[in-house]
């Protein structure tokens, strides 16, 4: 629900103006009525559950790539050590003779098995790194759900807004937020204005305006980038100003249609709501 504040004002979060911009009704019923505060459906237990999956996996890639920083620093001093402790035992030219009782060798081999696993780490780091949906050259600053890059909350007071972009990155010197689906099987609407929102918390918070950010929708984390243009802020600009109408009394305006309406969780409370074999009525021919 909106927060209000002692001046009156409201803080509106970025997944309300997504389910605003569904339908009004169900935004109505659902966050200002508290209508679905005891619902919990199949599809949002599952999505929650793919989205931990998902925070942990890339955690893991975080974990082993500090794994082989490790190994490159222990490998470094496990060969001064040996040298310094070897040559003055011999000539430096006679530790690194072919016999297998030659420390000299036997280093090599002990320094060639740890670079096999530094090898295997940082391809496994870099799989999982890939199938989180980023890329190599992204520098990630935060992600929701891990212990390593907590996230970042925006609540801003000025603008009355508030979010938590599953994820931050680092690109060109610009922090752009990254949302993910999981269960998404093409781009929404709603999952567009969701990331409208989150870039103006980022440009306010962080001080440069991202030129863009990332969906990363489905299984596979499909990667889609939602350009930051004016036309597409002021198309929230005028969700976010219905929204203000309503919460300062109102009436909200209904947006039914049969598959919408099937897929809400306050539809049996909903008196606007359109059943599955509702009629539509036909659209107007052009002359």
């Amino acid at each position: 629900m909106a927060r209000r504040s002692p001046d009156g004002t409201y803080t509106i979060a970025a997944g309300e103006v997504s389910v605003f911009s569904v339908c009004p009704q169900s935004w109505h019923l659902k966050w200002n009525k508290r209508e679905a505060e005891s619902i919990t459906t199949t599809q949002s237990v599952l999505g929650q559950r793919l989205h931990k999956d998902w925070a942990q996996f890339f955690e893991e890639s975080l974990k082993l790539s500090n794994w082989i920083k490790y190994l490159i620093i222990l490998l470094c001093l496990m060969i001064l050590v040996f040298i310094a402790v070897s040559s003055s035992r011999a000539p430096l030219h006679e530790l690194f003779q072919l016999s297998w009782r030659n420390r000299g060798l036997q280093l090599v081999l002990l320094a060639s098995a740890a670079l096999w696993v530094i090898r295997s780490f940082g391809q496994e780091a870099l799989r999982r790194h890939e199938g989180s949906g980023f890329s190599p050259s992204d520098v990630t600053l935060a992600i929701d759900g891990s212990s390593i890059l907590p996230d970042r909350e925006y609540v801003s007071a000025r603008q009355g807004l508030a979010g938590r972009p599953d994820a931050l990155i680092r690109e060109e010197g610009k922090v752009i937020p990254v949302e993910r689906k999981p269960l998404a099987k093409k781009l929404r609407d709603r999952y567009v204005v969701q990331m409208l929102v989150y870039l103006r918390l980022v440009e306010e918070f962080e001080g440069t305006r991202p030129p863009h950010g990332y969906l990363l929708l489905g299984p596979k984390c499909r990667r889609i980038k939602i350009v930051n243009s004016e036309t597409k802020q002021m198309w929230v600009s005028g969700l976010i100003a219905e929204m203000r109408r309503i919460l300062d009394g109102g009436t909200p305006i209904p947006t039914p249609h049969p598959i919408k309406c099937a897929k809400c969780d306050v539809r049996t409370r909903c008196s606007a709501r359109q059943d599955a074999n509702t009629t539509l009525p036909d659209a107007p021919r052009s002359q």
